[in-house]
């Protein structure tokens, strides 16, 4: 099979991309003949996937968006691909694996006349096509996104499937665990009677930065804070008092989490809304205890292992706050046990299998 697989932007750090870049390996295994077609490409490339970077232009992100799209449509015309899998909201897709939450659903929370804005126009436009009736099979990655779409699109029952969370087998604790947490404490300076704190993730916006400063802020000296991701944290940490500031560490994107995961001594992830978010699942295989909030897709996962702590909508500061200060003196308590334990299951390492699985079959 000749399979053409679409994504906007790769690069090497995304829950995403990372995503994006096992299952193109499950499909070369296969012997499938897999072609990448992006509009810029990161990192190293995938064995034995042929990658295309598409030219696209446009002053905004959504101009560059509506115009990777129209040169998507140009090279699965001319490509003689046998299936289409995108991982952004495209046209002319035939497998779409749904990493966005949706857009409808988010315009539906704002102003009427919000809608007509190019921006939100642009991007509702995408996702009308990707949910028309013509449109390609989607691959949910959870219960909560798929109802969200369905309050705003009626999608019969053949149209789509829900996929089991997946992540890489090397997220779980490893046997030399112990040396890799002392190994990363001692680089970042963090003693033994000290407590870190890990904030992972690209695009530290939604990500909730803000509320992890905050919450931080109420925590005793003794607690230190590490931020991962490929991002600019200097905007949230301009304002941050100076003792404060001496407490964090900026440490950008990072090929080492699963060391950094043993050595931290708790996950904050309170992220405003995001349809899945690995990483909490990857800290609660890793055992590592998990805060986050339920606007993530996989948070359900955290309660349903024991792993951590959720905070309920509509979100409070306070709420965070305290709650972190109660699970910062008591980790790892039974959160790291649970969280070992959920991740002894085969199932949760398949995804790449499984998207592979209905790609093949043509849905």
């Amino acid at each position: 099979m000749k399979l053409a697989m679409v994504l906007y932007h790769y690069f090497p750090w995304g829950g995403l991309q990372r995503d994006f870049a096992r299952i193109a390996r499950e499909a070369v295994t296969r012997g499938h003949e897999v072609e990448a077609l992006v509009s810029e490409w990161q990192g190293d490339f995938i064995e034995g996937v042929d990658l295309h970077v598409l030219p696209v232009s446009g002053r905004s992100n959504h101009g560059r968006m509506a115009s990777f799209a129209g040169a998507v449509q140009r090279a699965v015309e001319a490509g003689g691909y046998d299936r289409v899998l995108g991982f952004n909201r495209l046209p002319g897709l035939d497998v779409y694996f749904a990493a966005d939450s949706c857009f409808a659903a988010h315009v539906a929370g704002k102003f009427p006349l919000v809608r007509w804005l190019p921006r939100y126009a642009a991007y509702l436009k995408l996702e009308e096509q990707v949910m028309a009736a013509t449109g390609p099979h989607l691959l949910f990655l959870n219960d909560d996104q798929r109802d969200q779409y369905l309050n705003h699109y009626p999608l019969p029952a053949s149209r789509y499937q829900v996929l089991p969370p997946g992540i890489e087998p090397d997220r779980r604790r490893p046997e030399n665990y112990e040396e890799l947490r002392n190994q990363v404490r001692r680089e970042l300076a963090v003693a033994d009677n000290e407590s870190l704190i890990l904030f992972l993730g690209s695009g530290f916006k939604v990500k909730g930065l803000d509320r992890v400063l905050a919450a931080f802020t109420k925590l005793p000296d003794s607690t230190k804070l590490m931020i991962v991701g490929n991002d600019d944290a200097e905007p949230y940490l301009s304002g941050v008092d100076e003792t404060i500031r001496n407490r964090v560490v900026v440490l950008g994107p990072r090929d080492d989490v699963p060391a950094l995961m043993q050595a931290a001594d708790l996950l904050l992830h309170p992220a405003y809304r995001e349809s899945a978010g690995m990483v909490l699942i990857e800290a609660t295989v890793a055992g590592l205890p998990v805060l986050t909030t339920d606007t993530c897709g996989y948070a359900r996962y955290v309660k349903e292992a024991g792993s951590g702590e959720v905070i309920p909508s509509p979100f409070s500061q306070r709420d965070l706050n305290q709650t972190l200060q109660e699970m910062i003196g008591s980790v790892p308590g039974g959160w790291q046990a649970a969280g070992l334990e959920y991740g002894s299951s085969p199932a949760l390492y398949r995804l790449a299998q499984n998207v592979v699985d209905a790609v093949e079959v043509g849905r």
